[in-house]
């Protein structure tokens, strides 16, 4: 007999590139325990049958998770993971430096699914779209220290709604 196993649903949410208190570069050891951590999380996610991903695609934590889901989903050849990128508005990366863009470029190259929040830009794109991963997962995983901003409105928003957030801050 085979039970129904509920399947699971996790959102990104963390800091740009300038907000984190080391380099986003394999070159930091800080950075590197970082992405090993995030690799292990998003594995042990998988394990509990967490199988669809939902990144915002901005530079710093957003790609970062992106890429290491795919990472994780390369190896897990078994798993039916998906990565949805969740996009606010058409020309979210138009401003990024060449190297996010071309992380950003192949990142929704090799995802599951696109979706577009708004077909423009408009104030509150970003906002909505942070709303919209929340709604649609069960877990949250961020790197948040704390600090005012997008990140803690949008851990604020996950706690308001019950979902589970994993935060792999350590202080």
């Amino acid at each position: 007999m085979v039970l129904d196993e509920r399947v699971f649903s996790c959102c990104f949410t963390g800091y740009r590139p300038q907000k984190f208190p080391f380099a986003l570069s394999s070159n930091d050891p800080r950075y590197v325990e970082f992405e090993n951590r995030l690799i292990t999380e998003i594995a042990e996610l998988i394990n509990e049958n967490c199988l669809t991903f939902y990144s915002g695609m901005a530079m710093g934590f957003d790609i970062i998770a992106a890429e290491c889901v795919l990472t994780v989903a390369k190896v897990k050849k078994d798993r039916a993971v998906r990565l949805i990128c969740a996009i606010p508005f058409p020309e979210q990366a138009k401003s990024y430096p060449r190297e996010w863009k071309e992380r950003y470029d192949s990142v929704l190259a090799k995802s599951d699914q696109t979706v577009l929040i708004s077909s423009e830009y408009y104030r509150r794109c970003y906002y909505d779209r942070n709303r919209f991963m929340v709604d649609n997962s069960d877990f949250v995983l961020t790197w948040f220290d704390g600090s005012p901003g997008g990140t803690k409105n949008t851990v604020d928003y996950a706690k308001s709604k019950l979902r589970k957030v994993v935060n792999l801050y350590t202080g």
